[in-house]
């Protein structure tokens, strides 16, 4: 008996120690670190999914600002998905990686941050019902914000109508409501007079009509172009030859910017971004001589222009540079040649 006293003494002892070891209350979680840490690489620092690894997710992360999050992601629901992820898509679980209150945490950070419904309560209810309606049945072609979804411009010919850039004189919202319920042939447009009433058309049209269109024109005008000096060699004394630079364009290039460097080749519709045009102002007036070579040579950065120093020598490269220059960028310079390099022979270049 005397044992049995003693045990339940011990127990008790061990119990209240521990107690007093104990902290009184758990520190709190910040949500904020949390975003931040394990969230902001694909969500942004904005919550809109607007980030670097956006072009190479299917699909993209999700926009926390928009109606349709806020409509549709209840707390439960966002806490689920980061504790499990989202099959299907990018998401992945978080429960092996983040304790509940920090899960909890970052879901209120994401809410109380970014998911405000800014905006919906003082706008006038066609407006907010449009939003819906809108979200619910064109965002997935046209975007989230009317200028086309990420997905869409290489997989639809013609790509969806991007309505920011879109002149009201041209888009009237007649057309747009007869675009709505009828469809456009040729394009990937369908019919939704069978999805929605003649009243809910108009208002998704007077809700992108108010929202999106014409937007692009008030962005802020773009910096004139400076003209490159169009004299400028070749580095190095190097003279190309046209001939030898055709040959090359013709058997590899022209996949991509096409035969008439119009940035059309046979590959142009599967690469995002799109080749150069070396027909537009903004080409003729920036690729002299030594930036062609420069392009050539190392590539440009973002894009799928290789590297042709790796397997071209100096000569080849300002080859195809100077096809490139004489035959698009600067035509009127083909019978007149190439400027002269500096310390080379006053000899007249001949070209073919």
């Amino acid at each position: 008996m005397m044992f049995h006293s003693r045990i339940r003494i011990f127990l008790l002892t061990c119990w209240l120690a521990a107690g007093l070891a104990a902290p009184t209350a758990q520190a709190a979680v910040d949500g904020a670190a949390v975003y931040t840490e394990y969230c902001l690489v694909c969500h942004g620092d904005k919550g809109d999914g607007n980030t670097r690894v956006r072009r190479g997710l299917n699909s993209p992360p999700r926009n926390f600002t928009t109606a349709r999050a806020h409509r549709e992601l209840s707390r439960e629901r966002m806490i689920n998905s980061v504790t499990h992820g989202r099959p299907g898509t990018a998401m992945m679980a978080f429960d092996e990686r983040l304790s509940e209150d920090e899960i909890a945490a970052a879901v209120d950070y994401i809410r109380a941050t970014f998911m405000t419904g800014e905006g919906s309560a003082n706008r006038p209810d066609k407006m907010v019902r449009g939003e819906h309606l809108y979200v619910r049945n064109c965002a997935v072609c046209h975007g989230d914000r009317g200028s086309g979804a990420v997905w869409t411009q290489s997989s639809l010919n013609p790509p969806p109508r991007n309505f920011t850039a879109a002149l009201r004189d041209e888009l009237t919202r007649e057309r747009m409501i007869t675009s709505v319920t009828y469809g456009r042939p040729g394009t990937a447009m369908m019919s939704f007079r069978k999805r929605l009433s003649p009243e809910e058309i108009e208002t998704v049209v007077d809700y992108i009509r108010a929202s999106f269109l014409g937007k692009a024109a008030q962005a802020p005008k773009a910096a004139q172009l400076v003209q490159a000096d169009m004299s400028l060699p070749f580095p190095d004394g190097l003279r190309g030859d046209v001939q030898k630079g055709k040959h090359f364009f013709e058997n590899n290039c022209f996949t991509c910017h096409g035969l008439k460097g119009d940035g059309k080749g046979p590959r142009s519709k599967f690469i995002n971004p799109k080749p150069r045009d070396f027909l537009t102002p903004k080409s003729r007036s920036r690729f002299n001589r030594p930036t062609l070579f420069v392009a050539v040579r190392d590539g440009v950065r973002g894009t799928v222009m290789p590297s042709w120093g790796k397997v071209l020598s100096d000569q080849q490269i300002a080859n195809v540079a100077e096809y490139v220059f004489e035959a698009f960028v600067h035509p009127r310079t083909a019978q007149a040649g190439p400027a002269p390099a500096p310390g080379a022979d006053k000899k007249k270049h001949q070209t073919p």
